[in-house]
């Protein structure tokens, strides 16, 4: 029998359900690859750091692979219609997968699932990117949970270290004469199309960044991480989450490891982040209508503001709130936002200037590193109220308050929106308020070395709570 190691979003060797079954099915007389499938298509709508990321990732575990003697194949199309090709060559085949839980990918995969079946094949799946099985934390009468702090209680209730225990991956029993070599499809070139792209400073790929992040985090970072993780300008986070995406680290080794800590506040905050993701999978998973609407069903029916110059000037960091603008700009800049400013961005758009959430989440889609989709969609439909969690519609974040508490020095805004370096620390957060004076002197005249607020934060807060609570009086 041919089988196929299809790696996906667990880019690593280690520690891998599905590999691990893969490993484990192989005999002497079979034959076999490894493959990684490049959609060219899907990549021109990511932002350069991220498909750097990402090649850094393969690079990494394309030699890795190497050193045991194995040959990762890199092949660029559409996943079914590689898997056609491969189909029609190989005949009968057995594919080993870890599963993606996102609607799109669950339709991708069915399809193929049925390809290969037509000529006797399987397509095995595994569950390996969070900690538990989709459907495992359910409630009592087995329909998903839709608010996460009941979620989160019955997951702890159940979580058992054999949920987190560690999958053994015996490379070394394979024979490297038994692969077969790919050569109906041409050579991806790492290195060519790696060295086209800019690259993020902030955040390289591949399993040893990850394991080096996560071994730092907990021995310098975790203990701390209630009181830093919201303050943009302090290492109060972990930085891993674009690891957990692409899996070159998984929810498994994050939990084994603040296992063997201490208890403390920071490691409990920390513990429950990762169950937020788990809580936002359960989501996009049994909840696909969230891919083009609203959780809440009833606020597709909200009438949102499309102003595309608001939109552009947003996108731009050039709103006239400095918090906001440090935020998109940290965003354009590095490839990653903060996650409290996330919150802020999310929130202003969506509250503030009454844009489109969708707008926001697309944008946050094309230019974030560690985009997932199912955290992505949660955290944007939770600051827009049209979400699963409970966020009441009339809690709107104050954009200079927020500032004030989370930036109390200025710090990050003067790291991103440098041409407000000279202004006093009075004004940081609301610079509109300088006098005439003040503005010469440092050297800032707002509107025109740095824009007037586009909304007025007030009147805006009083038109998005008026339209919300119309929405639900009608619903």
């Amino acid at each position: 029998m041919y089988k196929i190691f299809w790696f996906r979003k667990d880019l690593r060797l280690t520690d891998n359900h599905a590999l691990s079954g893969f490993v484990n099915s192989i005999r002497d007389k079979d034959t076999y690859s490894f493959i990684y499938i490049v959609n060219i298509s899907s990549l021109e709508s990511c932002s350069e750091k991220r498909i750097s990321f990402l090649l850094e990732c393969l690079s990494e575990l394309k030699y890795n692979l190497k050193s045991k003697g194995l040959k990762l194949h890199i092949i660029t199309g559409k996943r079914l219609d590689v898997f056609k090709i491969l189909s029609d060559k190989f005949g009968a085949m057995e594919v080993y997968a870890n599963e993606q839980v996102e609607p799109y990918c669950i339709n991708r995969d069915e399809k193929i699932k049925k390809l290969i079946k037509r000529n006797s094949g399987k397509l095995y799946s595994f569950s390996d990117s969070t900690l538990m099985e989709m459907n495992k934390i359910v409630k009592d009468d087995s329909l998903p949970y839709t608010v996460y702090t009941p979620f989160k209680n019955k997951f702890l209730k159940i979580l058992s270290p054999l949920d987190y225990d560690e999958c053994k991956v015996r490379l070394n029993k394979l024979n490297p004469d038994k692969q077969i070599s790919l050569n109906i499809f041409p050579e991806f070139n790492l290195q060519k199309e790696y060295k086209k792209l800019s690259k993020s400073d902030f955040i390289k790929g591949g399993r040893n960044s990850a394991v080096r992040l996560l071994i730092n985090f907990c021995k310098n970072g975790i203990n701390n991480y209630h009181i830093k993780r919201d303050f943009p300008s302090e290492k109060g986070t972990s930085l891993l989450s674009a690891h957990l995406h692409f899996g070159t680290v998984n929810v498994r080794e994050c939990i084994r490891a603040i296992s063997k800590l201490k208890k403390s506040e920071g490691v409990e905050k920390w513990r429950n982040e990762l169950i937020w993701r788990e809580f936002y999978y359960s989501i996009a998973y049994n909840f696909s209508y969230i891919v083009n609407g609203c959780f809440k069903k009833e606020y597709d029916n909200f009438k949102w503001n499309y102003d595309l110059i608001g939109f552009k000037k947003w996108c731009e960091g050039k709103t006239g709130y400095p918090i906001v603008d440090a935020g998109m700009r940290q965003l354009k800049k590095e490839g990653w936002m903060h996650n409290r400013l996330r919150m802020i961005t999310a929130m202003f758009l969506s509250k503030d200037l009454l844009i489109d959430w969708k707008l926001g989440e697309r944008y946050f889609a094309e230019n974030l590193i560690d985009f997932d989709f199912a955290s992505n969609n949660g955290g944007w439909q939770w600051s827009a109220s049209t979400g699963c969690d409970a966020q009441p519609y009339f809690r709107i974040f104050n954009p200079f308050l927020q500032s004030k508490k989370f930036d109390p020095e200025g710090v990050y805004i003067k790291k991103y929106v440098s041409e407000l370096n000279n202004v006093p620390l009075k004004y940081i957060h609301n610079p509109s308020e300088m006098p005439d004076e003040v503005q010469k002197n440092c050297g800032v005249i707002i509107g025109k070395n740095y824009p007037l607020p586009i909304v007025n934060h007030t009147y805006a807060c009083k038109i998005a709570v008026e339209l919300f609570r119309n929405i639900r009086k009608i619903t």
